[in-house]
């Protein structure tokens, strides 16, 4: 497949070495310095088109992010697998920390109208499917997860908030930055959609209220964006909703490991009890 992908693009895959495989097969070339993606199915077209676009939007408003390869025509499918090609960063640079973060969210908010396919931001769909299938957790858990996502729809609808809606990264967090070429690059545009800009400071946030990091380190990232999303009065709603989807990403995966079990059955507790002050454990 990877072979087939690279005459298509008019490259060789001669040499190429396997990252990893996860939703994506990803490949590094020896022939070029470029990442070919390969993702899992033709369903993940929409995705990948959005991913490709994205990322070129932001590297014409001069916004650091993961580069896209000059490969005519792309992406490719290859027996009905969408292919991408992507610039290899090289890890030379400052690590990632908050403030970059902050920093390129608030250039990514800013940068303006988004010319790509941004679907709605609607967490709830892909909430219900991953609870569907956490058999692991027991029936008792998933139809309280279930009644749980009526709600936070429910809660997401009525929301008034502060920051103008817009194109949102949807998953910003460090592990989505590398270093590259002296500088932080932005990467992993499979969430961007179109929706509330308070979502992307999440992360931040429930990392200090629900993780236990750093409340200094959390100010400064909220100076360098320029707004605290704890401080907004919508916040605590919109929190419930972003645990919910961080228990439903575990739940699924909780017959994988008895530690994935005893977190999931944790966060899946904290909330049925209301409890927001329990420390989590990061997965």
């Amino acid at each position: 497949m990877l072979q087939a992908a690279c005459e298509q693009a008019g490259l060789s895959a001669k040499g190429a070495e396997l990252l990893r495989i996860g939703e994506n097969a990803i490949w590094r070339l020896e022939s070029e310095p470029f990442v070919v993606r390969i993702a899992r199915d033709a369903e993940r077209l929409p995705t990948v088109r959005k991913e490709l676009c994205v990322a070129r939007w932001l590297t014409a408003g001069g916004i650091p992010a993961v580069g896209v390869a000059d490969v005519p025509r792309q992406p490719f499918v290859v027996d009905g697998h969408p292919v991408s090609f992507w610039v290899a960063v090289d890890g030379v640079g400052p690590v990632p920390t908050q403030d970059d973060v902050a920093r390129l969210l608030k250039a990514f908010h800013s940068l303006g109208d988004c010319p790509c396919d941004l679907p709605e931001f609607d967490p709830f769909p892909v909430s219900r499917n991953r609870i569907a299938s956490a058999h692991a957790i027991g029936e008792e858990d998933q139809k309280f997860l279930f009644g749980v996502c009526d709600e936070a729809e429910q809660i997401l609808h009525d929301l008034e908030f502060a920051l103008p809606r817009g194109a949102i990264h949807g998953d910003a967090h460090v592990a989505n930055l590398l270093a590259d070429r002296g500088r932080v690059v932005l990467l992993d545009f499979e969430t961007s959609v179109r929706g509330p800009r308070e979502w992307d400071l999440l992360p931040a946030a429930v990392g200090v209220d629900r993780f236990g990091r750093d409340e200094s380190t959390y100010r400064s990232f909220t100076e360098a964006y320029g707004f605290d999303v704890r401080e907004w009065a919508g916040y605590p709603k919109l929190r419930r909703v972003r645990e919910l989807t961080m228990t439903t990403w575990l739940a699924q995966n909780a017959g994988n490991g008895e530690d994935l079990y005893a977190e999931a059955k944790r966060r899946v507790s904290s909330l049925r009890e209301g409890e927001f002050k329990r420390a989590w454990n990061f997965f």
